[in-house]
């Protein structure tokens, strides 16, 4: 997938998640960080799992709409990490890794769980954890 395809892909998600997000509540936090690190744990647990099917390609999975919410999802959230914010340095690490695992190429499975880790990373330092209901 060219950048260009996947910066399609990634603008036609945007309308579907923010209607997401103007419903959220219920099953989904109605705090709008908690909302955004809720779906974006979600978007790259399987992202690493569906690059673990295909590890000698990983893009095959990256270069889908699952991708592209990483992409939507990773964005919302940003804006809401400020300059201020203990997890702020994090967050700039943990970007700069899910940018390259979404726009460079070639990519490995170890670039995914690499990116994967640093979300990770960021919900501890916020002390979240979106698989607790």
């Amino acid at each position: 997938m060219t950048e260009h395809q996947l910066a399609e892909r990634t603008r036609a998600m945007i309308p579907r998640y923010e209607q997401v997000f103007a419903e959220r509540g219920g099953v989904t936090p109605s705090d709008p960080l908690k909302f955004h690190l809720h779906h974006l744990a979600r978007y790259w647990s399987r992202l690493v799992g569906f690059c673990r099917q295909v590890p000698s390609k990983p893009e095959t999975a990256i270069d889908t709409d699952l991708g592209a919410c990483v992409a939507v999802g990773s964005e919302f959230t940003g804006k809401l990490i400020g300059p201020n914010m203990p997890v702020h340095r994090l967050w700039q690490e943990y970007w700069k890794r899910a940018q390259a695992v979404l726009h460079d190429r070639p990519v490995t499975l170890e670039d995914v769980e690499a990116a994967s880790r640093s979300f990770d990373d960021c919900l501890s330092e916020l002390k979240y954890d979106p698989w607790a209901q």
